[in-house]
C-alpha cells in the first residue's frame, strides 16, 4: 500500500513552494510528467517525495538556467 507522495514545485523566484498530494505514486508520477519539457522558467525543480518520510526525492526534474549568453 502506497503512503502517498508529494509533487514538490520549487519556484526559481522564492516564493513558497507549491506541493499537491496523491495517494498513489503513478498519479504524483503522472503530475510531474505534464512538465517535463516545461519553458516557463517558474521553476528551479520538480520532485516527487514520500509523504510520510519526506526524505530524498523519488523522482527529480531540474531546470537549467536557459541563458546563454556569451
Amino acid at each position: 500500500m502506497d503512503n502517498g507522495y508529494i509533487v514538490r514545485f520549487i519556484r526559481k523566484d522564492e516564493k513558497a513552494d507549491e506541493e499537491y498530494y496523491y495517494l498513489a505514486y503513478g498519479d504524483a508520477l503522472s503530475h510531474l510528467a505534464l512538465f517535463k519539457n516545461d519553458d516557463s522558467g517558474l521553476y528551479k525543480r520538480i520532485e516527487i517525495v514520500d509523504s510520510r518520510s519526506l526524505r530524498l526525492p523519488y523522482v527529480v526534474l531540474d531546470f537549467q538556467d536557459m541563458n546563454c549568453s556569451a
